[in-house]
């Protein structure tokens, strides 16, 4: 196994949930949506780790509420990021 395999960013997982739940009624295209969590990604840190319970355990409540909100409004910004400039397309 690489160590490519073996390390993941904790806000790729909050990103598509929060997509996956902001987005179903929008009717994006699964281009879009790739498109969409790059976006939001490219405007969140970075959160590193190797067994997300290892994350978990080791976070407070409020450091995953953070997490989770930061999310979300990554996520919201880069939905109307995209739905502005498909209405100037």
């Amino acid at each position: 196994m690489s160590i490519r395999d073996q390390i993941h960013n904790y806000y790729e997982i909050k990103v598509i949930e929060a997509l996956e739940e902001m987005a179903k009624h929008k009717n994006f295209t699964e281009d879009q949506l790739v498109d969409l969590t790059c976006l939001a990604l490219n405007n969140l840190p970075c959160r590193y780790f190797r067994h997300e319970v290892d994350m978990v355990f080791y976070m407070s409540g409020q450091e995953l509420e953070e997490i989770h909100q930061r999310a979300r409004m990554a996520v919201a910004d880069a939905i109307r990021y995209l739905e502005s400039h498909k209405a100037n397309s």
